[in-house]
């Protein structure tokens, strides 16, 4: 291959790769429904849910100066974004994260919720500050483009392929917005011990990934996460040893190359040394710190978990037996139990998170998990477990972390934005609050101390500052047990209730720390605003080489449970309680950047999407006319911030028929529910050429389509189940042109006056399916999808027809050897029309997804309802049609160190063995009525069941390192077949799962 074309291949992969990323859709929705006021100020447009109190407005104008201090400063490095930037504060889920575009225009998303389950988001001394200078960094960094990229810009508008620096991978993108919520914070994740947890862990395994291998979608742990952790160590270096400038170099560089991820001569350029040679003198690759890291702390420790991956809240049921809470690749989250003699373990239940679980006595627990209460929607709540049977305590509660004291009384943190507070919940859920945070405050793990008297619990200052402290049961503040600015960890009591274990990064990693209550005298009316509290008596209690987490002390006080920090996860371990370890020394405050924050009271007003829906670009749209000319138009999108309005058009003209085809849609989402669609399209789709009985062609006829449908989405999201229904109606319009117009005949003929056909539709689909992190495809539960339609002829009412299809998908998950469980995968197909029907049912094919790589070319198959594999697509059609396949799916291996060309990242091989069958037919008198038409087989052809077998082999990659993809490299063999069919097989490359 040439260097041009290897250039343009290059091209075209990144191309597809944020096209896709562009139909993706994102795993949190914000909300479009109630009230909604926008305070502009400079270069922001701030945009907040009114939720009947001043706190949400003062709130907005808090972020809002937040967001200019952050523009300001990073101003000051890199180039600041065109135009201004909608930022919309959410409130509508209960978890912490933020998102930001630059397509179709500049846009942040906040979900303001602290981040306290995160102990390495906990890094920071305001979650608001953090997370809007992460989100803002990426829009100075994708929004950049000079040089011909720039040009195109300016004559294609924000075109969603015009963006280079979204074509470089998430690890430089995530660590260069880490570096930047450090350095302007004095906090953040470059800051955090966490962050380089996984990669020291790694390299103690010798697992340390090649950076080709910093993949969002990588499989292994710490899976997305891998290009956060890698990416913010690399990034952070690499500023480090380029100097101050040395990251606008950078960017302008990879913003001005027309191969944007060709990162070591970017590198070279902006940071003075490529990344593959920084690669080397990384923490995780310093082969003599790696070394001498005494190790002996970690042989005190027993693991007990047979299995990794992400695990947490280990909690005492007696004093030989924890639970805990885990989700470990090969099946979806769940409370699993062990027994400390034996090391034994199983699992009891499901869960929907990984929050902890707390015995209440008997056989039960309580416990706090998510689930979606609409679309948009996401709330934590209390819930009371016996083994598989769950019974929900609240509802819309906002809980988390729960703690149960002997009588049953329940403590707990109850969640809201951009604060958090300590409640008490009674047995009918009624709450109570101890502990209201202030601004910037926020209240994490609490515990009972074991008489029931006392609450340990987490304090995140205003300051920044975290401590330990311990209130009575109205929530006052008896004793600061410590406090630091670095992040301290669930506390626990042991069993006499005179001292406390909890974890704190203070010493450079997560490590255990205790102390003895009432050493210092007890503070009964303490400061509370204030953090300092000078403790002799800290001591620490592990000394492990990566991270120890999560203490939970046995009810004999002899062992202490934490989860144990390893390269493929956490572990539940146990240790002998240590009391006497060396005091920790109190670090000095490092000086951290004091925001001045400029006061924001431009008046707010009603909220205006009408702004953000102006088209911003264009795509050239090249095509096919009916005749094989080219067609040539053009298309574009948008969507204001909060999804309430959307559209896209698209029009191209056939210059030699002088023929336009195009259409519109748009969407309204303002009720939340239902969801209203519309659109309306025009084709010219048919040509028929007419001859005289002699055979001579008197001329052609051409046929245009227009359409226009509306229809309306219900739908009931669960994390266990979920239901939609879509009812809607189409009108179409067929009219007809000739090349003479005699051809069309008298002026009340069918052909002249056109036809209508409206139609009525309903969809349907119920889903239950589950997967684990690492499995290969659907493990468990099924899915049922049904879709009617009736359609008829205006003008004839009796030609009225309908017709169904209904689909269902069953899985049964395997326990053999694999890095996932194998899984048995069934579906079958029914689909049935009337006699009346124009349309019919064909078989055949390969079912999956497709992609239009350039205006032509299409790679991959479209989802068919009955394909056979081994057999071409229509080979057998009707107005009846069964159809079903069974696989057996297979996990082959988890690559560690595959190559990655031109960015494709390569993570798994599967494979897949299976069988399809299939039959379309027409009642016997209909297909001898209807074989000459296309709708029917004529009588004895082609008649009878189709059956085929084969192999896939599955492969697992990301497009341009990140975006997860499916190829299929498949084999299929027919053994039985109709006459008229051969059944001498096929090779083929698919995409996507075939079901």
């Amino acid at each position: 291959m040439s260097v041009r074309a290897r250039v343009w291949l290059a091209l075209a992969l990144s191309a597809i790769a944020l096209l896709l990323t562009l139909r993706t859709p994102l795993q949190a929705q914000v909300d479009p429904r109630g009230t909604v006021r926008t305070i502009p100020t400079a270069h922001f447009r701030v945009h907040y849910r009114v939720e009947g109190s001043e706190a949400s407005l003062a709130l907005a104008r808090r972020a809002a100066a937040i967001a200019e201090y952050a523009y300001e400063a990073l101003s000051t490095e890199l180039a600041p974004p065109d135009g201004p930037i909608d930022l919309l504060l959410a409130d509508n889920v209960d978890f912490s994260n933020g998102f930001a575009q630059v397509f179709p225009t500049n846009r942040i998303v906040v979900y303001a919720v602290p981040p306290i389950g995160s102990v390495e988001l906990r890094q920071h001394d305001d979650w608001l500050t953090l997370v809007i200078t992460h989100e803002l960094a990426h829009i100075f960094h994708l929004d950049r483009a000079r040089g011909l990229w720039s040009v195109a810009r300016k004559v294609f508008g924000r075109n969603p392929v015009l963006f280079p620096n979204a074509y470089t991978p998430s690890w430089v993108k995530e660590g260069l917005a880490v570096y930047y919520e450090s350095k302007y914070t004095g906090a953040g994740r470059l800051t955090a011990a966490e962050t380089q947890a996984a990669p020291i862990a790694a390299a103690r395994a010798h697992a340390v990934p090649p950076i080709s291998r910093w993949s969002l979608s990588t499989s292994r742990f710490p899976r997305g996460n891998t290009a956060y952790a890698y990416g913010t160590i690399m990034m952070g270096a690499a500023a480090a040893a380029g100097g101050d400038t040395s990251m606008r170099r950078f960017v302008d560089e990879t913003a001005t190359h027309l191969l944007p991820f060709r990162l070591n001569r970017a590198s070279r350029l902006g940071f003075g040394t490529s990344f593959s040679s920084l690669f080397g003198t990384l923490p995780m690759n310093d082969t003599a710190v790696i070394a001498v890291t005494d190790s002996s702390g970690d042989a005190r420790w027993r693991v007990l978990s047979p299995f990794g991956f992400y695990a947490e809240s280990p909690r005492w049921l007696t004093a030989d037996s924890l639970l805990w809470s885990a989700s470990n690749g090969r099946e979806v989250t769940g409370v699993y139990v062990a027994d400390v003699r034996t090391g034994e373990a199983h699992r009891v239940a499901r869960r929907n998170t990984l929050d902890v679980n707390v015995p209440a006595g008997g056989d039960s627990v309580v416990f706090t998990q998510t689930d979606a209460s609409d679309p948009y929607v996401v709330r934590s709540d209390l819930w009371r477990g016996i083994g598989e049977r769950e019974e929900r305590i609240t509802h819309n509660a906002r809980l988390t972390m729960p703690d149960v004291r002997r009588d049953g009384a329940i403590v707990a943190v109850q969640l809201s934005a951009a604060r958090t507070q300590l409640v008490r919940v009674q047995a009918m859920g009624t709450i109570t609050v101890l502990a209201t945070a202030r601004d910037g405050e926020s209240w994490a793990e609490p515990r009972w101390s074991p008489d029931g008297g006392r609450i340990a619990a987490v304090q995140l200052t205003a300051s920044g500052h975290q401590r330990i402290v311990v209130l009575d049961t109205t929530g006052v503040v008896q004793e600061i047990v410590t406090g630091a600015r670095a992040i301290v960890a669930s506390p626990s009591f042991t069993p006499d209730g005179n001292r406390l274990v909890w974890a704190s990064n203070r010493s450079g990693r997560m490590q255990l720390e205790t102390a003895a209550l009432h050493e210092a005298p007890s503070l009964s009316a303490p400061d509370t605003t204030s953090w300092r509290l000078e403790r002799a008596a800290v001591r620490m209690a592990s000394a492990v080489t990566t991270g120890v987490y999560q203490p939970s002390v046995s009810p004999d006080g002899r062992l202490v449970a934490a989860m144990l920090f390893s390269v493929d996860g956490s572990h539940l371990a146990v240790t002998a309680l240590d009391t006497t370890g060396p005091v920790v020394r109190v670090q000095p405050d490092a000086a951290r950047p004091r925001m001045a924050l400029t006061s924001q009271t431009a008046p707010e007003a009603a909220y205006a999407p009408w702004r953000q829906l102006v088209p911003r670009y264009w795509l050239p749209v090249i095509g096919q006319g009916r005749l094989g000319e080219a067609t040539y138009g053009l298309s574009s999108s948008s969507v204001d911030i909060l999804g309430r309005h959307a559209w896209a058009a698209s029009a191209a003209i056939n210059p030699a028929q002088r023929e336009w085809d195009g259409g519109v849609a748009y969407r309204y989402a303002r009720l939340g529910i239902p969801v209203f669609d519309l659109s309306l399209s025009q084709s010219w789709d048919a040509t028929f050429l007419v001859a005289d009985t002699q055979s001579t062609v008197l001329g052609s006829i051409a046929r245009r389509r227009r359409f226009a449908t509306a229809s309306a989405t219900f739908s009931r999201p669960r994390v266990r189940r979920s239901a939609s229904l879509t009812v809607g109606a189409q009108y179409e319009l067929r009219d007809f042109t000739a090349t003479v117009d005699s051809l069309l005949g008298a002026p009340d003929a069918l052909l002249r006056r056109g036809t209508r056909y409206p139609q009525l539709f309903v969809n349907s689909t119920v889903s239950t399916v589950r997967r684990g992190a690492l499995a290969v495809a659907f493990e468990e539960g099924f899915t049922l999808s049904t879709n009617t339609s009736y359609r008829w002829r205006e003008d004839l009412p009796s030609t009225g027809s309908w017709r169904g299809v209904a689909i269902g998908r069953g899985y049964v998950p395997l326990d053999l050897p694999g890095f996932s469980r194998h899984v048995l995968s069934m579906r079958a197909a029914v689909g049935l029309a009337d006699n009346r029907s124009a349309t019919e049912f064909s078989v055949g094919g390969v079912s999956g997804v497709s992609a239009e790589l350039v205006p032509g070319l299409v790679l991959g198959d479209p989802s068919r309802t009955f394909p056979v594999r081994g057999v071409p697509f229509g080979v057998q059609r009707g107005t009846r049609a069964l159809g079903g396949s069974a696989e057996y799916r297979v996990p082959l291996v988890m690559l560690r160190k595959a190559p990655s060309p031109l960015g494709l990242f390569v993570d798994r091989l599967s494979l897949t063995l299976f069988s399809d069958a299939a039959r379309a037919w027409c009642p016997g008198a209909l297909a001898a009525q209807r074989g000459s038409v296309g709708v029917c087989e004529r009588p004895g052809v082609r008649d009878g069941w189709l059956a085929s077998a084969g192999a896939e082999l599955v492969v697992d990659v990301a497009l341009q390192y990140d975006q997860p993809y499916r190829f299929r490299l498949g084999s299929a063999f027919p053994y039985v077949a109709p006459s008229g069919i051969a059944r001498r097989g096929a090779l083929y490359v698919s995409l996507g799962s075939f079901f």
